[in-house]
């Protein structure tokens, strides 16, 4: 990629990542209800990633397993249930504690570790780097369950927007590398389901097409943004075709193989994202996967993180409850 324009991407990045700063502060912090904050951070390596470096990882735990902020659990008998997080912001935007208020949701009423991922970020770091880095953070805390108190039998992968896709991705790969390490790479870790929340999982169409297959699109995400994310991500020009980038025309076994027996999809009925997620939907029915839908109509995309002050946002509840049932049902 030529320097200027390179260079140009990641001015793009500091101005785009102040603003969702702003609108996610807005969210968090001044609109009800009010999330819970992490419980503390963990470094780790990226592992399985060509490009070295490393990922914090955000641990939300209940309030009966609160650890202090700078030490973790050390030693739990006691063994919970996993979900692994990603947030959304195209791949280029965005933190793991975006999606607290998803977290609380969870932890208030089951006793599950989640753990956010805050991977490794576009221009920078364009694809595969972010489904590397979920398949290390995963790989990571497996290896570590006895330290964590996991139940790695119960592990769960979700995700928001881009973070849904990633989901998708992760789960793939992670099939991958365990299929080279003969199976379940020592650990026994085995994934339960996907919860995706208006995930894509087809690259190959345009944003133009995409827009034009929703005849109830509420536009939310100007075009400038998504050409900044398309930009930062899809570096070298990959292949679009890649079961990693586009999940929902990659080949059956690679799905039957890939994509846990659950899954959970939360969709936004004015989305560019709705008509390819239900095609999807339907697909890995067809491939005798358990699927559940939600559809959120009236909204666009995203529309749970948009600041809702003191009026809170109905919807919004009655999606994270239609996920959180879903989880407790993955991991009895």
């Amino acid at each position: 990629m030529p320097t200027l324009h390179l260079l140009r991407l990641h001015i793009q990045a500091l101005f785009f990542r102040t603003l969702q700063r702003i609108f996610t502060t807005l969210d968090l912090s001044y609109s009800h209800p009010l999330p819970k904050p992490h419980s503390f951070i963990r470094t780790i390596p990226s592992t399985h990633s060509k490009t070295l470096g490393s990922i914090d990882l955000f641990f939300y735990t209940s309030a009966s397993h609160k650890s202090p902020p700078s030490s973790p659990e050390v030693g739990v008998k006691e063994r919970r249930p996993l979900l692994v997080n990603f947030h959304g912001g195209g791949y280029a935007i965005g933190h793991a504690r975006d999606d607290a208020r998803f977290f609380t949701a969870i932890t208030s009423s089951t006793n599950t570790l989640v753990v956010s991922v805050n991977y490794r970020l576009a221009p920078s770091h364009p694809f595969p780097t972010a489904i590397e880095d979920g398949v290390s953070a995963v790989l990571y805390l497996w290896e570590h369950a006895d330290e964590l108190g996991i139940d790695v039998e119960k592990t769960v992968i979700s995700g928001f927007s881009a973070g849904g896709a990633l989901a998708y991705g992760v789960s793939i790969k992670l099939a991958q590398v365990l299929e080279g390490m003969g199976g379940k790479g020592g650990s026994g870790g085995m994934l339960r389901g996907l919860v995706v929340f208006y995930g894509g999982c087809d690259f190959t169409l345009s944003r133009a097409e995409k827009d034009a297959s929703n005849k109830n699109l509420i536009p939310v995400i100007p075009p400038m943004l998504y050409r900044f994310f398309d930009s930062s991500y899809l570096q070298g020009n990959p292949d679009k075709l890649d079961p990693l980038l586009s999940p929902g025309l990659a080949d059956d076994e690679i799905l039957r193989k890939g994509i846990p027996e659950n899954v959970a999809m939360v969709n936004c009925g004015g989305d560019q994202l709705l008509a390819e997620s239900t095609r999807f939907g339907e697909r890995l029915k067809g491939l005798g996967k358990s699927v559940e839908v939600l559809v959120v109509e009236g909204v666009g995309h995203a529309w749970d993180k948009k600041a809702s002050w003191k009026k809170g946002n109905a919807k919004r509840d009655e999606a994270y409850r239609f996920a959180v049932e879903n989880l407790k049902e993955m991991w009895s």
